[in-house]
């Protein structure tokens, strides 16, 4: 299972990198992506702010279309991601190192952008692979 940051899901439109493709061809297809409440919300209050963000977020919504949705935590979408990951100990897509590093830390897998439109997993047993 792999929790979906809010910065996965917009990685295509303002970088290009193509999280849930690069996603599926690391975990030969079996990888199941999951949404957790909280990044939905994040997605949604972005759509409603400056319009080039507001353009960005309405496309990773409607690209998340059919990803699962979990309950509400209650917690920052950060912190829910973290609790979730531990929960259900699963990975997490995120572009935002800060939140690499403490889930890094923390010895929760990532997946993460590594330049030129390609993605790398840190933490399936310390194998790090590029595509």
């Amino acid at each position: 299972m792999v929790l979906l940051d809010s910065s996965a899901l917009l990685a295509p439109f303002e970088t290009g990198v193509d999280f849930v493709r690069g996603i599926f061809e690391l975990t030969g297809g079996v990888a199941k992506l999951i949404m957790p409440f909280e990044t939905l919300l994040e997605l949604k209050r972005l759509s409603a702010g400056k319009p080039k963000t507001a353009g960005m977020a309405r496309l990773a919504l409607e690209a998340a279309r059919g990803i699962r949705v979990l309950p509400p935590t209650g917690m920052a979408c950060d912190d829910a991601l973290v609790f979730l990951a531990k929960t259900y100990k699963s990975a997490v897509a995120t572009a935002d190192s800060v939140l690499r590093r403490r889930l890094r830390a923390l010895g929760i897998p990532v997946f993460y952008p590594a330049g030129e439109g390609r993605i790398m997993e840190a933490g399936f047993g310390e194998v790090m692979r590029v595509i």
